[in-house]
C-alpha cells in the first residue's frame, strides 16, 4: 500500500499567516514623493562641536546625509511587505538649530510607482539619525532622539496627505506646492443646474478655491450657474473684464446632454490650449480609465487662462495638481512673457 501523501509541515503555518504584501497590480503607476523630518537633541558644548565639524569621527552632517541616502534605497531589504521600488530622487539635509542644540534631517524621497515612498522617506530620515548619533555619542551619550514623523505624501488616487503640524514641505527646493500662483488674481465657477437651484451642495467649488488658496493666489471671485451656455459665457466674460487672470471652472465637462461648459467656452475664447486637455487626460487616465471620456480644456480670453474641469471634489483635485506646474508658466507666457 502506497504511503498517503501529506502536507509539508510549514504549509499549515503559511495557510494561517497574516503576512503578505499588499497586491498593487492593478494599480497604475503615478508619481509619487514623500517627506519625513526628525531631530538630535544634545548639550550646548556638544553642538558647537557638531556646528564646527570637530567630531573625532570626522563631519557628521555631511555623513549624515549620505547616510540618509543609503538607507533610504534600502527600504525594502530591511522592511519585509515593503515593495522595492525604482526611487528617481532622495535629497537629505540636516539643518543646525543653536537655539536647541538640535540638528532636523529632512529627507525627500520621489519616485513613479504603484505606490508610495513614505517609508524611504521615514527610514532616509531615521539612518541620517542614527548616523549622527553613532559619530556623536563618544562625546556626548546622552543624546535624544526625537519627533520623527512623516510630513507628507503626495500621488496615487488619494492625491496630497500632510501631517497636521506640518505647515509646509521644510525644504524650499522640494515644496510639492509652491507658491508660484502667489497673488495671482484667480475665480472659481462652480457650472451645475443641481446646486445652482440649491438642491444639491457644492463641492467641487470648495475643492478648487482651497487649492488656490494653498498656492497663495487670491480668489477674488465665487460663483455659481446652471448648465446653460450664454449664462457661462456671460459670467466668464465678466470675470475677464473684472481682471481675473485664472478662472477655475467645474462642471459641463462630460458626455450627458447639460454638459456645455466647453462648448460655451469655445464660442467665448477660441483660443484652446489643446495640451491642458491632453495633459489632463493623460493624468486622469492613469487613475480612472474613464477620464479619456472628460471634456477638460483650457482656454486663453485676452489675459486670463480659463481651465474646464469635472465637477467631480476628486478629479478637481487631481487635475489642478496635474497642472500645478504649468500654470505659472501659462500666466506668465499669456502676459507677454518669454517661452525661457
Amino acid at each position: 500500500m502506497a504511503p498517503r501523501e501529506t502536507s509539508p509541515p510549514w504549509a499549515d503555518k503559511m495557510s494561517s499567516s497574516h503576512f503578505n504584501m499588499v497586491d498593487v497590480t492593478g494599480k497604475a503607476s503615478t508619481v509619487r514623493r514623500a517627506e519625513a523630518t526628525g531631530t538630535i537633541r544634545m548639550a550646548a558644548p556638544t553642538f558647537a562641536i557638531v556646528r564646527d565639524r570637530k567630531l573625532p569621527k570626522g563631519d557628521a552632517l555631511s555623513l549624515a546625509e549620505v547616510a540618509g541616502i543609503l538607507g533610504a534605497k534600502q527600504t525594502s531589504n530591511l522592511l519585509p511587505l515593503c515593495h522595492p521600488l525604482p526611487i528617481e530622487e532622495i535629497k537629505v539635509r540636516c539643518e543646525l538649530d543653536e537655539a536647541s542644540a538640535s540638528v532636523r534631517v529632512t529627507c525627500v524621497v520621489s519616485t513613479t510607482a504603484k505606490t508610495g515612498v513614505e517609508m524611504e522617506a521615514l527610514m532616509g530620515t531615521s539612518a541620517a539619525l542614527l548616523c549622527l548619533y553613532d559619530l556623536i555619542k563618544m562625546v556626548d551619550p546622552s543624546l535624544v532622539l526625537e519627533q520623527v514623523r512623516l510630513n507628507y505624501k503626495e500621488g496615487g488616487k488619494n492625491g496630497l496627505w500632510r501631517h497636521p503640524e506640518a505647515s509646509a514641505p521644510s525644504c524650499p527646493e522640494t515644496q510639492i506646492a509652491p507658491q508660484s500662483l502667489k497673488a495671482v488674481n484667480s475665480a472659481v465657477l462652480t457650472v451645475s443646474d443641481r446646486v445652482s437651484r440649491k438642491e444639491s451642495e457644492d463641492q467641487s467649488g470648495p475643492t478648487a478655491i482651497s487649492w488656490l488658496k494653498d498656492q497663495g493666489a487670491i480668489v477674488a471671485k465665487v460663483s455659481v450657474v446652471p448648465d446653460d451656455k450664454e449664462l457661462i459665457r456671460a459670467q466668464v466674460r465678466t470675470l475677464v473684464e473684472q481682471g481675473v487672470r485664472l478662472v477655475v471652472a467645474t462642471g459641463g465637462t462630460g458626455m450627458g446632454p447639460r454638459d456645455v461648459t466647453v462648448q460655451a467656452l469655445w464660442a467665448l475664447a477660441p483660443k484652446e490650449i489643446r495640451g491642458v486637455g491632453e495633459l489632463l487626460r493623460q493624468n486622469g487616465s492613469l487613475i480612472k480609465k474613464s477620464a479619456w471620456l472628460s471634456n477638460s480644456a483650457g482656454f486663453v480670453l485676452d489675459k486670463t487662462l480659463i481651465i474646464a474641469l469635472p465637477g467631480s471634489p476628486k478629479a478637481v483635485l487631481e487635475g489642478l495638481n496635474a497642472l500645478r506646474d504649468v500654470l505659472p508658466h501659462a500666466l506668465h507666457i499669456i502676459c507677454g512673457g518669454n517661452h525661457g
